[in-house]
Formats: structure tokens, C-alpha cells, sequence
């Protein structure tokens, strides 16, 4: 038992050490230019080349020391090649990119792959395929609201989107070299080809084509008479959804999915509070509400519950489908939010919850 608990707080370890590198190696480059942080870099690379060989050879040294018990079973037999291979791979880039990009491409890399990792140690399998893919898109998804604080939103959602697809396909290529360069090649394709600008018209032509044409069918028909009880139902919605959630996992005696699903509702509620502060976009002209706009916490909430059972029996996920619907209703016939601040709150609470929903099992 002891020897599990070490194994997995080494491998958590592991990815916080990828994502600290990745970070430092920005800030390196930052501070000390190109020029001399590609030649800081080499000498890193070249010493622990060095040190690897010495490592195979039989000896310890204070470096294999810090880094002896990270390694896993293949790599304790031959070169360890990941850092090798994210070395070089920060290397290419910031000698072929311009800094900016570069540098978004690392972080892209650094926080997309790692909280993947980590989500992948702490989160029980299922089907394989579908693990690697639920796991991809919940990690890249954080990467794409933290990176996208520092970096055009749009650019950063067409990277960590690829990025997401490579690190949940099984390639034959380390990860440490396919994300890195696909997140470095659609960052500054997306830049200077022009496709996040093509990305931002389209999404931003589509919120107003949608709220026009929901506020004037809504106010032409009979139905526009049920506003207070949407008023009232945009209130009590997510009061229901923990009510469903908590009765039913409470009688399952799911103690553990109620300690999961109240940390991961909490996280990406706090999560999106502070994207929305990040992006202080506002709400269409009618809304009631006088906060931020983007991401709609209401539809991260519906996103959340419904990645967490949909899997569950069928009149609870057909329950969470029913609120969910009637929550996306609701937000969008009032003139809260705009059609994008819909789809986004909802893929946020689902991607980042789809991996856990083995624990709303029964």
C-alpha cells in the first residue's frame, strides 16, 4: 500500500516537474533572449545527456538522484527521452518562431500535457480509447482558459483544440515532440493566415443572428408571457440540479461521488468566475443581469452535471439532459447571454467532468 502511494505521488511528481519546466523555459527565454537561452538550453540538454549515459552505466550522480524515482519502468532501462524530447522540441521552437508564439506554444504543451497526466493518474479507466480522449479534453480545456488570459482567446482555442486531438490519438511520436509543434504551427498559422480572425467574425456574427432571431420570435408569440417563470426558473435551476444529484447519490450511498462532484462544481465555478473577470465581455442589450457575460456559469453547470451522469441510470442523465435543455432555454429567451457563452460554460463543465463520471456509476 505504501509502495502504490509513493508510486502515484511520484507520477503526479512527474507532471508537475513537465508543466514547472515548460513554464521556466519562458520565462528563461524571456529574461535572456534567444540567443543565449538556446545556448542554456543546449548545455541542459547536453548535461543530461551525460548524465543518462552515466545513469545506464551504473553510476549515481546528484542529478539522477533528484530525478531516479520519476522514471518509469521503460525508463529505467534506457534513456529517458521525454525531457530530451521536450528539450529540443522548446529548442526548435523558439529558434524558428518569433517569442510570442514560441511561447505560447510551450505553455499550450506544458499546462495541456500535464494536466492530462495528472488527470490520467488520478481518473479510473474505462474503454481505453475513450479515457485517452476524455482525459485530452478536459486537460487541454484548462490549458486553453489559463493560456488564454495571456494570448488572442481565439488563436490559443485553435491550438489547444489540435493539440487535445494528437495527445489523445496513440502515435508513434512522443507527445513531447507531436504537441509542441502542432501547438506551434497552428499558433502562428492561426495568427498570420488570419483564421482566428475568421474564428472570431464567425462566432461573434452567429451570437447576434442567434439573439436577434430568439428575442423576435419570443416576442411575437404567446410564450413571451411565460418570462417570470423563466425569471424564476433561471434562480431555482441550479438549486435542482445539487437536489437531484446530492437525493440520489446520497441514497446510492456515493459518498465519494458527492465529495468529487462538490470539489469539480466548486473548481470550475470558480474557474469561470475568474474567466469572466479575465474577459469582461458583456451581455446582450436586454439582459437582466449586470455581471460578465462570458462563459455562462448557468450552462457550466448544466455541462457539469451532465458529464458527471451521463452515464448514469436513465432517469437521472435523462433528468440532468431535461434541466440542462431548459437551462440553455431559459438563459437564451431572457437575453442573458449570448449563444457563445452557452456553448462554451456547457463544453467547460463537460469536458472538465466527462472523466469523472465513472464515479456516478450505478
Amino acid at each position: 500500500m505504501k509502495d502504490e502511494v509513493a508510486d502515484v505521488l511520484y507520477k503526479f511528481l512527474r507532471e508537475a516537474v513537465h508543466i514547472t519546466l515548460c513554464i521556466a523555459s519562458v520565462i528563461i527565454y524571456g529574461v535572456f533572449g534567444v540567443t543565449l537561452g538556446s545556448l542554456l538550453s543546449a548545455t541542459l540538454l547536453m548535461t543530461y545527456l551525460l548524465n543518462e549515459y552515466m545513469r545506464l552505466k551504473g553510476f549515481t550522480t546528484p542529478l539522477t538522484k533528484l530525478y531516479r524515482h520519476l522514471l518509469n519502468n521503460r525508463e529505467k532501462r534506457c534513456i529517458a527521452k521525454s525531457p530530451l524530447f521536450l528539450g529540443l522540441s522548446v529548442l526548435v521552437l523558439m529558434g524558428v518562431l518569433p517569442f510570442e508564439e514560441a511561447s505560447i506554444a510551450v505553455l499550450i504543451t506544458g499546462l495541456g500535457d500535464g494536466f492530462t497526466g495528472i488527470l490520467r493518474i488520478g481518473v479510473p479507466k474505462d474503454s481505453k480509447n475513450l479515457w485517452r480522449i476524455k482525459t485530452s479534453l478536459a486537460g487541454f480545456t484548462l490549458a486553453t482558459l489559463a493560456v488564454s488570459l495571456f494570448y488572442e482567446p481565439y488563436t490559443v482555442l485553435v491550438a489547444c483544440s489540435a493539440s487535445s486531438i494528437v495527445e489523445a490519438l496513440i502515435l508513434k511520436i512522443d507527445d513531447n515532440v507531436s504537441v509542441p509543434l502542432t501547438a506551434g504551427m497552428l499558433t502562428y498559422g492561426s495568427k498570420h493566415i488570419g483564421l482566428n480572425l475568421t474564428l472570431k467574425n464567425l462566432i461573434e456574427g452567429l451570437d447576434i443572428s442567434m439573439y436577434l432571431t430568439i428575442r423576435e420570435l419570443w416576442l411575437n408569440t404567446p410564450v413571451s408571457s411565460l418570462t417570470p417563470l423563466l425569471v424564476i426558473f433561471d434562480t431555482i435551476l441550479p438549486l435542482t440540479y445539487f437536489a437531484i444529484a446530492f437525493f440520489t447519490l446520497i441514497k446510492r450511498g456515493k459518498l465519494n461521488g458527492i465529495l468529487i462532484l462538490t470539489t469539480l462544481t466548486l473548481s470550475t465555478f470558480t474557474l469561470v468566475s475568474c474567466i469572466k473577470n479575465s474577459f469582461r465581455r458583456h451581455r446582450p442589450p436586454t439582459a437582466i443581469k449586470q455581471d460578465y457575460s462570458f462563459p455562462s456559469n448557468h450552462a457550466t453547470w448544466a455541462g457539469t452535471f451532465t458529464g458527471f451522469f451521463y452515464n448514469s441510470s436513465k432517469w437521472l442523465s435523462g433528468s440532468i439532459y431535461a434541466l440542462s435543455v431548459l437551462t440553455v432555454f431559459e438563459a437564451l429567451a431572457l437575453g442573458n447571454h449570448w449563444f457563445s457563452d452557452m456553448v462554451a460554460g456547457f463544453l467547460i463543465g463537460l469536458f472538465i467532468t466527462s472523466p469523472f463520471n465513472r464515479f456516478s456509476e450505478f
